[in-house]
This record gives structure tokens, sequence and C-alpha cells, in this order.
């Protein structure tokens, strides 16, 4: 076992994201002993207890933390009807549902792999899909530099030191390449008339006249290229090898006092 403190940071992490593992989880009853009547989703509804609130335990009459099990007898289910239309519906549904028997062994735990399709085992690849930033795909791509899609994405994610991250440590940083006062990562790319001369200059070429300074407009753009096809991956290759020139650039005169002429090559007739 390693250190307790990172242990205990760990298991908090996970904790976390018992939210995102629910909407893939779900259990198919057998004997209704492991599987929670308003906490899984074992009716085809998700959790009851999203249906109906608190109050849906006295509605029903089972108890907040029961089993399926125990809202069961000898002679089927064991839950209130009530007049209520959501509260009757769901009456209606579980009524319909053939009641947990202890001879019909354990409950099976089911991860989801597509819309309606549950399987037994787990899927990471399939897990991930549906939860993944729809804006990996700009930076991570088979045909991607490495060392550009690293910096793009300390950009997507506003992580690179410009002047209004360092201005927290008492540091006065303006554009390097325009001279205006505050440099943000969106002046940066591509409000800043430089580096916006650069991007729409060559973009150009690949979506036309549809070029736009404004940074999230232009990561959206490239989301919605998709990702098959020569254009949508050169577009996104000529992105990220402008906003590392870029940022190599603007690094070069502030820490070297000099151009570096990085971004001048790209754009060399």
């Amino acid at each position: 076992m390693g250190d307790e403190s990172e242990e205990s940071w760990i298991c908090r992490k996970l904790l976390n994201l018992r939210e995102v593992a629910y909407q893939f989880l779900k259990i198919e009853v057998k004997d209704g002993r492991n599987c929670h009547f308003w906490f899984d989703d074992w009716a085809g509804q998700g959790r009851l207890i999203d249906t109906t609130g608190a109050a849906g335990t006295i509605l029903l009459g089972v108890q907040r933390h029961a089993k399926v099990c125990d809202a069961v007898t000898m002679d089927g289910w064991r839950i209130k009807g009530q007049r209520g239309r959501r509260s009757h519906d769901l009456y209606n549904s579980i009524m319909a549902i053939e009641p947990p028997r202890p001879e019909d062994g354990s409950d099976i735990i089911l991860w989801r792999h597509s819309e309606d399709d549950y399987k037994v085992v787990f899927s990471a690849k399939q897990t991930w899909e549906p939860i993944r930033p729809r804006r990996s795909k700009v930076v991570w791509f088979l045909q991607g530099v490495p060392r550009f899609s690293f910096i793009l994405w300390l950009a997507i994610n506003n992580k690179l030191s410009t002047g209004d991250r360092m201005r927290q440590w008492g540091i006065t940083q303006g554009c390097e390449l325009c001279g205006e006062r505050d440099e943000t990562r969106d002046h940066l790319f591509f409000t800043c008339p430089y580096s916006y001369t650069i991007w729409e200059r060559l973009a150009r070429r690949l979506v036309g006249s549809d070029i736009n300074p404004d940074w999230q407009w232009t990561v959206q753009q490239l989301q919605r290229m998709g990702g098959r096809g020569v254009d949508p991956c050169l577009a996104r290759l000529l992105f990220q090898t402008i906003v590392y020139h870029i940022w190599r650039e603007r690094n070069g005169r502030r820490h070297q006092s000099c151009r570096i002429r990085s971004v001048g090559l790209l754009i060399k007739p």
C-alpha cells in the first residue's frame, strides 16, 4: 500500500466519479439482495429516487435504503399504489416486472456499451467515448505532432503562462507580438493582429473565407469539421502548428529579446 495521504486523495477522486459511473450501470435483478430499490437502475427508468424525490419512500412505502428484495413478499410486490399520475405510472411499471426470487441466483451488474446495449464485461473504450471532452479530437489525432499537440492542449485548457495568468504573481506582461497591454490566451490566438494575420492567411486556403479571430469559435469550427477526410486533418494540423509557432515566437521575443522567425517561415512565399 502507498502513502496514506496519497490513498485518500485517490479515494476522493474515485468517489467524485460515482455520479458519472451511475449512468453506465444497470442491474439485472435475480434475487434482489444486492440491488438498492431507490439508488440502482433496475426497473429500466434510471434511479427511482431521481424520479420521485425523497417523498417517493413515503408514497410507495419502501424505505430509503431498502434492497429490491425488501419490497417483495411471498405474494409479490409490496408497494403502495397512489392516485398521483407519476406515482401511479411508476407503481404500474414496477408491478409489471417479475418479482425477484431467491432461487434465481445473484443479481447481475451490467455495464453500458452503447445506448441500449448492456453487457457483463467493462469496456474502457465504450465508457470513455460518451464522456470524453469533445475538443480532444482537435488536439490528439494520429497525424498530429506530439510537441505541437501538447502546447495546443495547454492552450485549450488555458494553462499557458500568458500575461493574465502571470499577473497573480505580480508580473506585468503585455503582448510581445503587438504591444497590447493585456496578454490573454484569447488575445494571443487570434485577436492579436500579428497572429490573426498568420492564421487568416494560411487557414483561408483550407476553410475558405469563414475565418474568425475568436478562439472559442475557431475551436468549435474545427470540432464541427469532423475527424475524417484530408481537409479536416490538414486543418487540425495547421491549427496546432500555428499555435505552437506563435507561442514559440512569443517566448523567443520575451525571454531572448529576439525574433526567432519561426512564424515567418510559415508564411514565407
